[in-house]
């Protein structure tokens, strides 16, 4: 039974021993293994840290560049457009008037004496190149005989233009006496 006694009290003294030396050595290691874990985390945030402040002032001196260049532009903004800019005013096929929900329809009448009127009530239209321009009732009969259809992107509305034999004043006498009153 004494050995056995003295046994366990082997084991329990290289218990302890062993306990000690890992408790004292390797605190040393593992010290030294933190530190330099911890030197390279260090190292690696200050480059990162310089990096940063690198971006920083490239991407000051790239917004600087582009107020420069243009006001209020944006990257989404580039110096070419991705498609032509299309005329303000522009002829259409007959099949496309109205197809663009975007743009609102509204019809027009070319009289036989130059006058152009809105068929909605008459009234004649002040400006001319503005709403349909002069080149589309030259035009006139492209597509379909007696008839244009314009597109104005100023306005966002789909022109149709019928000619008409008949003069203005035939049509709307009363119209003529008020403008003349004016």
């Amino acid at each position: 039974m004494k050995n056995w006694i003295h046994d366990i009290l082997l084991v329990g003294a290289g218990f302890a021993a062993g306990a000690y030396f890992m408790h004292v050595r390797m605190r040393k290691e593992y010290q030294k293994f933190a530190d330099a874990q911890i030197e390279d985390v260090r190292e690696h945030y200050k480059k990162k840290e310089q990096n940063i402040d690198e971006q920083i002032k490239a991407e000051a001196q790239k917004q600087a560049v582009d107020l420069i260049s243009g006001p209020y532009r944006q990257e989404s903004d580039p110096e070419k457009p991705d498609k032509e800019p299309f005329e303000p005013i522009e002829i259409i096929e007959p099949d496309e008037f109205g197809c663009d929900d975007d743009y609102e329809t509204s019809f027009l009448t070319l009289f036989a004496d130059g006058v152009l009127a809105y068929d909605s009530d008459g009234s004649k239209v002040d400006d001319i190149e503005a709403v349909v321009g002069q080149k589309a009732l030259d035009s006139i009969g492209k597509f379909m005989p007696d008839g244009i259809h314009v597109r104005n992107h100023t306005y966002r509305k789909d022109f149709e233009v019928v000619k008409a034999l008949q003069n203005y004043a035939d049509v709307y006498p009363e119209r003529e006496e008020e403008d003349y009153d004016d």
